[in-house]
């Protein structure tokens, strides 16, 4: 497997290790790839976010269903995250 970067990568690689941002090359790499699986997510979420409005499938909400929901994802939160 090929490791060919630009000059211009390799060089903020090397900075990135050098001051202990990573431990390794391959550990910079394994982030950034990781980055873009999380960026490629988020565009694909928001595609079919968009498919679904374009589709007329949401759910309209007056500020009291809208602040019953939002208390709802809350206590959802809170309670995943043991606060």
């Amino acid at each position: 497997m090929a490791n060919d970067l630009s000059p211009e990568n390799e060089k903020f690689i090397q900075v990135q290790v050098s001051t202990g941002a990573f431990a390794s090359r391959d550990a910079a790499i394994d982030a950034g790839i990781d980055l873009l699986r999380k960026h490629n997510g988020l565009v694909n979420r928001i595609q079919e976010s968009r498919r679904q409005l374009d589709a007329g499938d949401f759910t309209e909400h007056d500020e009291e269903s809208l602040k019953a929901r939002f208390g709802e994802l809350r206590a959802k939160a809170e309670s995943t995250t043991g606060e």
